[in-house]
């Protein structure tokens, strides 16, 4: 018995009605609504608050069109969370017994406004009935149901008018009268989990596409000789991998694909991907005189960072950008496709790792996924070379960099391969310029975009300080002079307190974020 009180309980704590009084007299066709007052539900952390204004007189009412029903004076009403739990909330209009002749509410249209913006215009008609909950009423309409987020305040303009399809030969409306209550139902909801928790429960796959546990035990970090960074480089990551899994997230109000919650020197944050190229760019550009005029492969002090980061895309602007020459630069709009103002505190600024091949042992075509990974965060700055007409830049190389906006690594889209188990194993011991002899890699990789476009790391050569790794045209990695333009997919790592708002990761169904 007292396991079944405590139960009555938690429910009870976790509903609050709110009813307000609507009074609607009908003396042939005339409108008399009235309400005041404020109710306050509290239960522990759970409160919401509602607050009204004044009533609605019509006088002399008769039946009008919806555009005069619109013009009718509302009333208003304001319901607010005050804690820091989610509740849903559902506003109803039930019906009261009046003293005298019931106006059947099929005579009535109601028009419910939040702020300046129509929710609901509909006729009180069976198809929005729902089971009234206030003790009394015989018949309620569901008008709204949403969501009230942490703290978040809700304001509510209600009309109410007798429609247009009224005739005198309505005999039931005349001399008849409408009372009614609004109710307003809230309801606790769980609390909204941070995409980089939603990632880490949601179900591990072993083969084709979905999320992937990626072990990193055995990584070999030089970049620093700090413990705890190499040490947070050895983490299981876990990435989206295969031919097509459901990692959409809605960002920047544009379709964004997840790589995967990575590890970065400030910990582990979820890193996304552009699900479209922004167009086809140089990395970086040199005069004639620097590098042949081939370019200089040096993130920290190239175009496209300072595109991607200070200039036309990160302000969402017109502007210059370089492209497939040593010193052209073309006009470029990212007026539609830049970032808005409102997704960039969602990004979080950390650091980028910039390292390179050791261009000896490792060039560009024996590299595996795993070298890779090491390689881009080894003590290699991409530049080995000192003298000749392609080494002659003496911007300095370093091996991090602290920003937004920068691209994918080569390692991401090797860890992006799914398929059989076995396959992915292949793959993984496969050199990632081979693998364009190898379909079952290359075409179990969502990363592959059917395009060149560039990654972030630089590759070092004996006599060159101009080359770049690129994904290519039929899935490999290799390299190529900065200068020249490929398509660029702009790559963020976003806050770590972002939640979940809704969605399930397809790309009918994206991630909704919201701090």
């Amino acid at each position: 018995m007292e396991k079944n009180n405590k139960k009555k309980l938690l429910i009870f704590s976790m509903i609050g009605v709110f009813l307000i009084g609507i009074a609607i007299s009908f003396a042939y066709w005339q409108i008399v609504l009235q309400q005041s007052g404020k109710n306050v539900v509290t239960t522990d952390c759970f409160q919401v608050t509602f607050k009204d204004g004044e009533g609605i007189t019509i006088p002399n009412a008769h039946p009008i069109s919806d555009e005069e029903g619109m013009l009718v004076t509302p009333y208003d009403f304001t319901i607010t969370n005050i804690c820091n739990n989610r509740v849903q909330y559902q506003i109803n209009l039930e019906t009261m017994t009046p003293e005298g002749k019931q106006l059947p509410e099929k005579y009535l249209k109601a028009n419910l406004m939040e702020e300046n913006v129509s929710k609901i215009t509909t006729k009180l008609l069976s198809e929005i009935n729902v089971e009234p909950t206030i003790t009394g009423a015989t018949a309620s309409f569901q008008l709204l149901n949403g969501e009230l987020g942490a703290n978040e305040e809700k304001t509510f303009h209600l009309r109410l008018w007798m429609h247009g399809e009224v005739t005198t030969s309505d005999a039931d409306s005349m001399n008849a009268t409408y009372e009614g209550k609004i109710s307003v139902i809230t309801s606790y909801m769980e609390p909204l989990k941070t995409l980089a928790t939603t990632m880490k429960i949601l179900p591990k796959v072993t083969s084709g596409s979905g999320l992937y546990e990626v072990n990193h035990s055995d990584a070999d970090i030089t970049y620093t000789s700090d413990p705890e960074i190499q040490n947070m480089f050895k983490q299981t990551e876990y990435r989206y991998a295969g031919s097509n899994p459901n990692n959409y997230v809605k960002f920047n109000n544009e379709l964004w694909r997840i790589i995967g919650l990575v590890n970065t020197p400030e910990g582990q944050r979820v890193k996304i991907i552009r699900s479209e190229s922004i167009g086809e760019y140089s990395w970086s550009s040199s005069s004639s005189d620097i590098n042949n005029g081939w370019g200089i492969n040096e993130w920290s002090q190239s175009g496209l960072m300072n595109v991607l980061n200070r200039g036309a895309y990160f302000n969402r602007t017109s502007g210059s950008c370089e492209v497939d020459s040593g010193s052209l630069r073309d006009p470029c709009d990212f007026s539609e496709t830049g970032l808005l103002n409102e997704s960039k505190p969602f990004i979080d600024s950390v650091t980028w790792n910039l390292g390179s091949n050791d261009g000896t042992s490792y060039t560009n075509e024996n590299i595996t996924v795993a070298n890779f990974y090491n390689f881009e965060r080894s003590n290699h700055n991409g530049k080995i070379c000192d003298s000749g007409n392609y080494c002659n830049d003496s911007v300095e190389r370093t091996l991090t960099w602290n920003g937004k906006v920068g691209l994918m690594y080569p390692s991401d889209y090797g860890y992006a391969v799914g398929g059989t188990s076995e396959n992915r194993e292949t793959c993984f011991n496969t050199t990632l310029f081979q693998w364009s002899n190898h379909l079952s890699c290359s075409q179990n990789v969502w990363l592959d975009n059917g395009n060149a476009h560039w990654t972030l790391t630089p590759m070092a050569r004996p006599t060159f300080s101009t080359h770049v790794f690129r994904v290519g045209l039929v899935g490999s990695v290799s390299d190529d002079f900065a200068y020249k333009s490929f398509q660029v997919y702009p790559t963020v790592y976003l806050q770590s307190v972002l939640k979940v708002a809704s969605g399930t990761g397809s790309i009918d169904s994206p991630y909704h974020l919201t701090m």
